[in-house]
C-alpha cells in the first residue's frame, strides 16, 4: 500500500541522509522529497564530511553502521561542529544502543526499518517548533572561507620548506614524515583523517610497532608547537584518527 504524504508546514529544511544500505537510502530520499524537503542521500561518512563544506544541513539522518566509520563518531562531529538536528538509525533495538546514540548527540534514535510516515512526523515536529523563529541552522562555512577570514592569525604550512609557522610567525622545521602528517590533515580541512590512512601514507605498518611510531611522531610535534604558546593545532579522536583543531593555511 502506498503511503499517504504527511503534510508539513516546514519551509526550506535541508535533510542529509547517510546510510550504506542503498535500497533503504533511495526509499527514504524519495519519500522525504515527496514531502517537500530538500534531501541529499550519501553512502559514506567521508562523503558527508565533504558535503558539509559546500552545502547547508539542517537535519542529518545517520545510520550507525556506515561502511567507512561508525555513525556515532559522525554524529558526534556533527553535534560539535554544526547546529544540525540529528536522527540516528540502528538495526538493534537495545536500550544500550539507543543510549549510545543519544550520547553521541542524537536528538532522536529510531530502529530500522523506519516507517516513512513516522519519520516525516518526527521531522515536522522538530522544525515546526522553531519555524516561526527563523532557520535554526547556519550554513557551515567552507574550509577555504574560514581560512581566508582567519588568515591574519592562522597557522601556515609551507610546502617548499617543510615548515609550520605559528599564528605569531614563529617557524617550526618539520621532518618529511611530520610534514606529510600535517599535510594529510590540512588537505582534509576539519574532516577526520583515519589512523589507518595516516599509517599508510607515512609508510608505517598497521601493527603495534607502526602505531607506536605514529604516536612518537605526534608527541614530538606537540612538543615543538606548544613551545611557542599556541597549543597543538591537531585534535585526536582516540582509536579513530585526527583532524585540525585550528585553521592551517597551505602555502
Amino acid at each position: 500500500m502506498k503511503l499517504q504524504p504527511y503534510q508539513s508546514s516546514v519551509r526550506d529544511v535541508r535533510v542529509t541522509i547517510v546510510d550504506g544500505d542503498s535500497i533503504f537510502l533511495h526509499a527514504m530520499v524519495e519519500h522525504l522529497t515527496s514531502q517537500g524537503y530538500s534531501v541529499t542521500g550519501l553512502v559514506t561518512a567521508g562523503d558527508f564530511y565533504k558535503h558539509l563544506f559546500t552545502s547547508r544541513c539542517d537535519l542529518a539522518i545517520i545510520d550507525v553502521a556506515l561502511p567507512d566509520q561508525s555513525g556515532l563518531v559522525l554524529a558526534e562531529y556533527v553535534r560539535k561542529n554544526t547546529d544540525a538536528r540529528i536522527i540516528m538509525l540502528n538495526t538493534r533495538p537495545d536500550v544500550e544502543d539507543r543510549l549510545a546514540g543519544y550520547g553521541s548527540g542524537a536528538d532522536v534514535c529510531l530502529v530500522k526499518p523506519v516507517d516513512g510516515r513516522e519519520l516525516s512526523a518526527i521531522i515536522a515536529n522538530m522544525f515546526d517548533r522553531t519555524d516561526s523563529a527563523g532557520p535554526r541552522v547556519e550554513t557551515l562555512p567552507s574550509s577555504s572561507d574560514s581560512l581566508v577570514e582567519e588568515s591574519g592569525k592562522a597557522w601556515k604550512l609551507f610546502r617548499n620548506e617543510w615548515s609550520l609557522h605559528t599564528p605569531g610567525g614563529d617557524t617550526l622545521s618539520l621532518t618529511a614524515k611530520e610534514f606529510d602528517f600535517m599535510l594529510s590533515l590540512v588537505l582534509q580541512s576539519t574532516a577526520i583523517v583515519t589512523r589507518q590512512y595516516i599509517l599508510k601514507i607515512l609508510g608505517y605498518q598497521p601493527n603495534e610497532q607502526g602505531n607506536r611510531a605514529l604516536e612518537s611522531l605526534i608527541y614530538r610535534l606537540r612538543r615543538k608547537t606548544e613551545t611557542f604558546g599556541y597549543g597543538f593545532p591537531v585534535k585526536t579522536y582516540r582509536g579513530i584518527g585526527y583532524c585540525l583543531a585550528s585553521p592551517i593555511l597551505l602555502a
